[in-house]
């Protein structure tokens, strides 16, 4: 039960998600119906709704609020990916902007600097991939609003009839089940754009949704999700975090730094989360 509840509270931080359940589905009112589209037409619409980059990149305001009775912590935050190599997430000062904390994963390890007191947690993803086949490349799609299969670095024509589709007159989903049962729902509109993705194993244990608001455009005038939500659902409690983005960059040209710093100290994952819980 340690390892879940330890997997449960790095998803706060990095936004993986490993045993999830299934909740009730809330979706944004719309008046506009779907058009008519046989399965493999609307997975292929909904596939080119997504943007495509090598590079992302977006100052963002970043909450966290870990349980229904617990309140809110906000910081200023960076996020930058590069396509298939690395996902950076830095936790800034509010005034003078210095570095607080970093999060970076990699297709290899998560690490996790603690900028204040020089200390860092490296840990390879293969350890939550124990538990479910969710990945690196399932985190990637998730920030930048794509479909995926967990496991799969990207979908192919042939993987289209592992997905079973419902739909009604306003809203399409699409599920797809992994190897370990887990299931991923994804809910689009009329504008073929995801708005929400659930995943979930056992109803009475974890729900994960992670939802698409505020589209607006990005540097090269495509729309993007200016605001997500996660909402981790466990057995008496509610996990939330906000992502609300600034000014979304496609292609920009940077390199990241996933180093660990000479003299930090290795320390567990828990004592990590409590300074980040701190900061306000």
């Amino acid at each position: 039960m340690r390892q879940i509840n330890k997997c449960s509270y790095l998803l706060l931080l990095t936004g993986i998600i490993i045993l999830l359940n299934s909740c009730k589905t809330s979706h944004k009112a719309t008046s506009v119906a779907l058009s008519e589209m046989k399965k493999d037409e609307r997975i292929e619409s909904i596939k080119y709704q997504a943007i495509p980059f090598n590079t992302l990149s977006s100052s963002l305001k970043f909450s966290v609020k870990p349980g229904v009775k617990k309140s809110a912590t906000s910081v200023n935050a960076q996020l930058r990916i590069i396509k298939d190599k690395v996902i950076q997430l830095s936790l800034r000062m509010p005034v003078l902007g210095s570095e607080l904390a970093r999060i970076s994963i990699t297709p290899e390890r998560v690490i996790i600097l603690d900028r204040i007191n020089r200390r860092y947690v490296s840990e390879p993803i293969q350890k939550l991939q124990e538990l479910s086949s969710f990945d690196f490349y399932s985190l990637q799609a998730l920030f930048t609003n794509q479909l995926f299969i967990a496991g799969k670095q990207s979908i192919s024509l042939e993987d289209y009839s592992t997905f079973n589709l419902r739909q009604d007159k306003f809203f399409v989903k699409l599920n797809n089940t992994d190897n370990q049962g887990i299931h991923y729902d994804f809910t689009s509109d009329f504008t073929n754009r995801i708005i929400q993705t659930e995943m979930y194993k056992d109803k009475k244990e974890f729900d994960m949704n992670w939802l698409y608001k505020d589209f607006g455009l990005t540097s090269n005038k495509l729309l993007f999700p200016m605001k997500m939500t996660m909402e981790l659902t466990v057995p008496d409690d509610l996990y939330t975090m906000n992502l609300t983005f600034n000014n979304v960059d496609i292609d920009s040209a940077f390199e990241l730094d996933t180093s660990i710093p000479n003299r930090y100290q290795p320390v567990e994952i828990e004592q990590v989360i409590k300074l980040i819980q701190s900061f306000k």
